[in-house]
């Protein structure tokens, strides 16, 4: 349901829905960056450059095993994205 009770998934909302996602995205990757800075050195995020979205080793490789759901559960915790995308990412890896 909308936020005015509506749940019409067909309307037009000027590409807000797309702009949301993206901006969700980038926090995500600025969390993450922001983790491991407190950690160790102030290094980016592991980035796949066929998916340009931060991307651990372990996730990586649960992908690359097969384990998608694992790899999705994973990637979920370590950046916060939704499932759609976390899901999207590790089709990609695959």
């Amino acid at each position: 349901m909308g936020i005015f009770g509506r749940s019409d998934d067909d309307v037009d909302d000027g590409g807000l829905r797309r702009r949301v996602e993206e901006l969700e995205r980038r926090v995500a990757a600025l969390e993450w960056a922001l983790r491991g800075a407190a950690g160790r050195s102030a290094a980016a995020p592991p980035v796949d450059d066929a998916v340009h979205e931060p991307v651990s080793a372990e996730v990586r490789q649960l992908a690359l095993l097969g384990k998608k759901i694992e790899a999705i559960k994973v990637l979920r915790e370590q950046t916060g994205l939704g499932l759609k995308e976390c899901k999207d990412i590790v089709d990609r890896l695959a």
